[in-house]
């Protein structure tokens, strides 16, 4: 073995990159680092990442996540193009070697891959076993032809094992019905590694998992999303979910796997609210189960996708156009169209040093492991076919309707569209990341009025003392009544029941407080834009000059004026006492927090009014 230190890379010669390469530059740039960081000096941790470059959650020499990066040194040792330099280089090599047969050694008898503690007590290991597996099969795709052949037998062995062990084990099973994305990474590996190594027992294997996709009970949900904490993650943890369901589908073309992506569009859908910028679309994911509620959506480069956005062939250059309504279109929104990527192309040539520029942003993005799908073609929506899904969206242009599903994990969603705005309900019997009650307000023409947030973000909610309902588990009941629909829950722990009345110009919130043991106030987040106007009952404040204070107000209304007119008139029914607290974001966004005391009204109910008749 040569471990003499893999060479630095201090520039490079732009023309010989192809296009679909460009987005290897980051790690090509920062490859030595990485490289290098393996530790090579006998003893213990010899093959262990001697630097924290990715995972740093739990960066601990049992964590074989931790070693994820031995994708990388594979993908870099057995490419092939005239700039890669570390292409069979032995220095490579024999790091190589020394982080794989680490890796191998960590892993349990049974082919058990560890994140938490040692093989012997962690537990389940379904995602370090299932994404470890993925990364050993995508090491022996890039790099197999070229590994000394001892190596390449172990690593088909040990890929192989953690296979098997996903997908046959009933502890990973039943994990992976509350946290699916967790099991499709040894789905998607394991028929990449039955197509290398030819095994049809394993894909045999993968072939009787292909099912629980679409079973109720196991992985999907009756209103579509695949289960993470045995709730919706709508957006941030789908993305994850839909980097294994690309490869699945290239290795398996079961049309199942194209199903899912329909049902979770058509879901996905109902919490994207277009404003009339008639570019940005906002996020509304305070159902989110495990992660934070990121509002913004960002576009991303995407490999793969565009054979599953067509219909009629196994190529998309021969697939025929989907039908406009068909659900899955919705991911386009999330993909970077091909005029940005034109742009980015052209720029690939500009003067400078993208090398230099690349190892400035190291220290602070480290080294996430190259992708297993950087082998599939790149796919980019024109900037058309992404206006023609925005414009589809299901709020967009609609009449009133109605709809609320549940299912048997105690998960409960209502949306709700009247002429004049658009809002949506969640309620879980499981203390997740979600907030519960309300999760946003929109209007057509005006875009997003109110936007609850997850996890410790700032909900839409009644709160009694130091306690919310955002946080309070249970269901709710929803019906048709007063010319709209009703939503009405009820928080015994907290003394209080909560109706919301939706008409269609105006959304009465009534509160009974009877048994209520603390004072009682009312809490909306609203999302405003630096060109607002708020109005209180004796003046107003420009919502830019709120800038990260706090406004104190005795007001009985507050009148949010956006573009000239009234968008949204909150009613308390009487003068109290409130404050408005503002964050702005960097994008023109002020994230305000309108909190104000509930008046007493009689037998202990109350209430505000908020019209929507501007």
């Amino acid at each position: 073995m040569s471990f003499d230190p893999v060479p630095e890379v201090d520039e490079i010669l732009k023309s010989d990159w192809k296009p679909e390469e460009y987005g290897l530059l980051y790690h090509f740039a920062n490859f030595a680092r990485m490289a290098n960081s393996v530790i090579t000096e006998p003893g213990d941790l010899q093959g262990w990442f001697g630097e924290a470059l990715w995972r740093h959650y739990s960066y601990a020499p049992f964590n074989a996540r931790v070693m994820e990066n031995y994708h990388s040194l594979a993908f870099f040792y057995g490419y092939e193009a005239p700039w890669n330099v570390y292409y069979k280089d032995p220095r490579v090599l024999s790091r190589l070697e020394l982080a794989l047969n680490y890796t191998f050694n960590m892993m349990g008898e049974n082919g058990a891959i560890p994140e938490y503690a040692t093989a012997d007590l962690d537990s389940p290991m379904l995602a370090p076993s299932s994404f470890g597996m993925e990364y050993m099969t995508g090491a022996l795709e890039v790099a197999g032809h070229v590994m000394p052949s001892a190596l390449k037998a172990r690593l088909i062995e040990q890929a192989r094992k953690a296979a098997v062990y996903v997908l046959t084990s009933e502890e990973s099973w039943d994990h992976a019905r509350a946290f699916t994305n967790q099991f499709l990474g040894a789905m998607a590996g394991g028929a990449q590694l039955a197509r290398l190594t030819d095994d049809p027992e394993l894909k045999g294997m993968v072939d009787k998992a292909m099912p629980a996709l679409l079973e109720v009970g196991h992985f999907i949900s009756p209103m579509g999303f695949l289960y993470e904490h045995n709730g919706p993650e709508t957006f941030a943890y789908f993305f994850t979910t839909l980097n294994r369901l690309i490869p699945l589908y290239h290795e398996t073309r079961d049309d199942r796997v194209l199903e899912v992506l329909r049902r979770h569009g058509a879901w996905m859908q109902k919490w994207m609210l277009p404003e009339p910028d008639h570019q940005t679309v906002l996020l509304a994911g305070s159902h989110q189960t495990r992660t934070g509620s990121v509002y913004r959506l960002f576009n991303r480069e995407s490999r793969g996708l565009g054979e599953m956005l067509v219909d009629g062939a196994e190529d998309s250059s021969e697939g025929v156009s989907l039908n406009p309504d068909d659900e899955r279109l919705a991911l386009k929104l999330f993909v970077s169209s091909a005029e940005t990527i034109e742009k980015r192309h052209a720029s690939w040539h500009d003067p400078g040093n993208p090398v230099e520029e690349a190892k400035a942003r190291s220290i602070r993005d480290g080294y996430n492991p190259v992708s297993t799908r950087s082998r599939l073609d790149s796919y980019a929506p024109s900037e058309e076919e992404v206006a023609a899904v925005r414009i589809g969206l299901p709020c967009v242009g609609r009449q009133q309707y109605g709809e609320w599903a549940s299912d048997d994990r105690g998960n409960q969603f209502g949306t709700f569209r009247h002429p004049r705005y658009y809002t949506a309900f969640a309620f879980g019997t499981r203390q997740t990341t979600a907030s519960y009650g309300p999760s946003f307000l929109w209007r057509e023409g005006s875009g997003t009025l109110v936007l609850s947030g997850n996890g410790t973000s700032a909900c839409w909610e009644t709160r009694i003392g130091s306690e919310g309902t955002g946080k309070a588990t249970g269901n709710a009941d929803m019906r048709e009544g007063r010319d709209g629909y009703e939503v009405i829950s009820r928080y015994s722990d907290l003394g209080v029941s909560k109706t919301f009345v939706l008409r269609p110009e105006v959304i009465d919130v009534l509160v009974s407080t009877r048994r209520a043991s603390g004072a009682v106030s009312e809490q909306i987040p609203l999302l405003l834009r630096d060109t607002d106007i708020l109005h209180v009952d004796y003046g107003r404040c420009p919502a830019a000059g709120t800038s990260s204070k706090v406004l104190g107000l005795v007001t009985q209304t507050l009148k949010i004026e956006r573009e000239g007119r009234s968008v949204l008139t909150i009613d308390i029914g009487s003068p109290t006492e409130g404050s408005i607290k503002c964050s702005n974001d960097r994008d023109g966004f002020i994230r305000a927090t309108f909190t104000f005391k509930l008046p007493s009204i009689y037998f202990g109910r109350t209430g505000y009014r908020l019209f929507l008749d501007g």
